[in-house]
């Protein structure tokens, strides 16, 4: 079977494609171009201002200290806040779970070592002062 390619204005439809085509690449390049040609003027413009540049940013950073130390010591704060209350609430749940499964915390467990130690020293000084009453 043979194709019948379109005539417009004298072209056939795939040279016009083709024609379309070239021109968008010739674009593409000429845009690289212009970009690659402002690109370098900007670099250039830069590094003769530079110096001025870093004298600039340093005076605004030592006229505007305080507000740059606001800006970094106020998410510091609202961390540490957060960090505070999240160990005071998980502490707080772990003490009521172990209250509710009958285990005990640890000033629970302190405060019976505590006594503990304490009924200890004073069994050794009955059975001290039993063993000296026997040998009398």
């Amino acid at each position: 079977m043979t194709e019948q390619v379109e005539m417009v204005n004298g072209k056939t439809l795939v040279d016009k494609v083709v024609t379309f085509g070239r021109e968008n690449v010739y674009m593409g390049l000429g845009v690289l171009d212009v970009v690659q040609e402002h690109a370098q003027k900007w670099f250039d413009r830069g590094m003769e201002y530079r110096h001025t540049l870093v004298e600039r940013g340093e005076k605004m950073a030592k006229d505007n200290r305080v507000r740059v130390n606001d800006l970094v010591e106020m998410p510091q704060t609202v961390a540490k806040d957060t960090v505070k209350k999240a160990n005071e609430t998980l502490d707080k749940y772990s003490e009521q779970v172990l209250t509710r499964v009958h285990l005990p915390t640890v000033e629970q467990i302190e405060t019976m070592t505590k006594k503990v130690g304490s009924v200890e020293r004073k069994l050794d000084k009955v059975i001290k002062e039993n063993a000296a009453a026997q040998q009398i």
